[in-house]
């Protein structure tokens, strides 16, 4: 009778612990899952600033990501190259620039282009009627690839666009871009954070793993993100693989910066913990 008794003693203790560290897990103060599908992702709670492509939720899915707490919810939206499995693929293929290294089913596209910031400015607003709360838009690294005043000024031209519909605007990656942007002060008001990938940590394509970056590596983006910062912007990171010693680096960089980060474990940000 007392090793049942003992049993279930520790059992008690073992669901209490699980349910401490799921409670834990579902108060993130930011995660990226702009690849986890719907039904999936209606198991999220709790997170103060979610990023979703909400191209593929409905108005009441998104509603539902709401109403289990999720307080900001962001819509990945691609501004500077398009992917293959978007529906309206072959309408644009024809501004296509080149091919994105890493990515098969992406090209870079030329965002100087009047159809394309149409495109963007219309999917913008067919999003905002989903119920999103803000942009986390992907692929001003357009910039880095193509770097012309046209392709700048196409960019700049689609941010005033979406800022017209007064939402908060996230820039995932575009360091080359923003910095521009900044030296021009051209994006204050308009751009309300940036989200640098991979800062602490890198991506192995070829193998589909991670590793660690060196230190003079993430010297560049500490500046970098030091600059933005400065001007203004709120500061996102979102690094992949990190094992529990590099976790703790990143949380105390962060912290000391005033930084808010995610540790994603898949590379197509399709899982959330």
């Amino acid at each position: 009778m007392r090793n049942v008794k003992d049993l279930y003693m520790a059992l008690i203790f073992f669901i209490i612990i699980v349910m401490k560290g799921i409670s834990a897990e579902n108060q993130k103060d930011y995660k990226v899952l702009i690849g986890m599908a719907p039904d999936k992702a209606m198991n999220l709670k709790g997170i103060k600033t979610l990023a979703i492509d909400a191209e593929f939720f409905s108005e009441e899915e998104v509603a539902r990501l709401h109403a289990n707490g999720n307080t900001n919810i962001l819509s990945y939206l691609n501004i500077g190259s398009i992917e293959t499995f978007r529906d309206d693929y072959k309408e644009f293929e024809e501004i296509a620039l080149g091919d994105y290294q890493n990515w098969d089913e992406e090209k870079w596209v030329n965002v100087a282009d009047k159809r394309w910031q149409k495109r963007i400015k219309n999917k913008a607003q067919l999003l905002l009627q989903k119920g999103i709360d803000g942009f986390f838009l992907d692929n001003a690294d357009v910039y880095y690839r193509y770097q012309t005043p046209a392709i700048y000024q196409g960019l700049m031209s689609i941010l005033q666009e979406i800022h017209q519909e007064h939402k908060p605007i996230i820039i995932n990656g575009g360091d080359t871009f923003i910095t521009e942007a900044i030296k021009q002060n051209a994006i204050s008001g308009i751009v309300t954070g940036v989200n640098q990938e991979s800062v602490f940590t890198e991506i192995h394509f070829k193998t589909n793993t991670f590793g660690v970056k060196s230190a003079a590596e993430r010297e560049y983006f500490f500046e970098y993100l030091a600059q933005c910062k400065t001007y203004g912007l709120t500061v996102y990171l979102l690094e992949y693989g990190a094992n529990k010693k590099l976790e703790k680096e990143i949380k105390a960089y962060c912290e000391r910066n005033g930084f808010i980060y995610d540790i994603s474990y898949s590379l197509q940000l399709d899982k959330a913990f």
